[in-house]
């Protein structure tokens, strides 16, 4: 089914109010959630509810946490989320790190501690709509390693995804958002949830062998996913973990502690003001240029258009702003067990949602 966008925000923030978090934190965290699903990330979209639900249980996710603001060091600021949601611990403390900008021309956030903070290009956006060029990387501690290093057939990262994009005219254009494992764990999720396979060169089974089978992994995290582009994209998941766990936060996947649900994210980001390297309207004409350039080279056979980073997140975000968001109906079936769950009344859940 086809669901509206503003229906889908409505049901988040009941479920979300539901587990306690004030009107702020919880119009913070379904917003981002629905606007995961608008870009075609259905992976970090409101299907990760159920699992905040089960993480506040377990006690590893604290509702309308105050992060801890540890240390500055010039231009470097070290935050603890002290698990709380991490889209809101997120934006408190991008916030925070970039109050040296005006100083310094750059700010470098080490944000530790935070719950699941979903798709990492929001903060490339988040940046970009303040004027500034941004780099994110993140790791992903809390349950075992499940991403094969190159030659690997076991875990050794999980999916740490990078995000970076440049400011355009209050926007992120273009915006650099991936995982470093072929697919995001989520996908797999929403694989296994509608009933279809994954394409070759995703997952390998226990044996190291290539499968297409969703199943153990979603539902037991057997095998491991693979780095994208063999040995670069592996080079670039190890790199993720050093530069989010070993410099930005307090541990590694190796010796972090494992927990039931277990995600929690360090994230290393890098703030740049355009101003600090030449006049702004200059960088801007460069990059524009630049976009203009990639965009009129042939396409290749059976291609319509060269597209650039972030453009398929617009084109999602237009197709499904008018057409509505599709969600599957074992997705929905979880969410409204979660508000079951959370004691949320059925008329409150009755009519929440809006077909397209």
């Amino acid at each position: 089914m086809n669901y509206s966008a503003e229906s889908l925000t409505r049901l988040a923030h009941r479920v979300l109010s539901s587990f306690g978090c004030a009107d702020i934190e919880a119009r913070i965290v379904s917003d981002h959630l629905v606007q995961a699903n608008l870009a075609g990330h259905d992976s970090h979209g409101i299907g990760m509810l159920p699992m905040y639900g089960a993480q506040l249980q377990d006690g590893n996710l604290i509702a309308n946490q105050t992060p801890q603001f540890l240390q500055r060091h010039g231009a470097v600021s070290v935050v603890d989320a002290r698990k709380g949601f991490g889209h809101h611990m997120t934006v408190l403390a991008l916030d925070h790190a970039m109050e040296t900008i005006a100083e310094h021309g750059v700010a470098i956030l080490a944000l530790r501690n935070a719950g699941h903070i979903s798709r990492v290009g929001t903060y490339s956006e988040y940046c970009a709509a303040r004027g500034y060029v941004s780099i994110h990387m993140v790791n992903v501690i809390g349950h075992d390693p499940i991403v094969a290093p190159f030659g690997a057939r076991e875990g050794g990262f999980s999916t740490n995804p990078i995000s970076m994009a440049l400011p355009f005219e209050g926007k992120a254009e273009p915006l650099l958002d991936m995982a470093t494992s072929t697919v995001a764990f989520g996908k797999v999720r929403v694989a296994h949830n509608k009933g279809e396979q994954l394409p070759p060169g995703c997952l390998l089974d226990d044996d190291g062998m290539e499968t297409i089978d969703p199943a153990p992994m979603a539902t037991n995290k057997a095998g491991a996913l693979s780095a994208f582009g063999a040995h670069k994209g592996s080079g670039l998941g190890i790199f993720a973990e050093l530069m989010a766990g070993a410099l930005a936060g307090t541990n590694t996947i190796a010796d972090a502690t494992t927990f039931p649900n277990g995600v929690h994210n360090n994230m290393l980001s890098i703030i740049l003001d355009p101003g600090a390297f030449d006049d702004p309207q200059a960088v801007s004409e460069r990059a524009s240029s630049y976009r203009d350039f990639i965009r009129s080279r042939q396409p290749a056979k059976g291609r319509q258009a060269v597209l650039l980073p972030g453009d398929p997140e617009n084109i999602s975000r237009a197709k499904r702003s008018a057409h509505g968001v599709p969600v599957d109906d074992e997705t929905i079936r979880q969410i409204l067990g979660t508000a079951r769950h959370f004691e949320v009344p059925e008329q409150d859940l009755a009519g929440l949602l809006e077909t397209v």
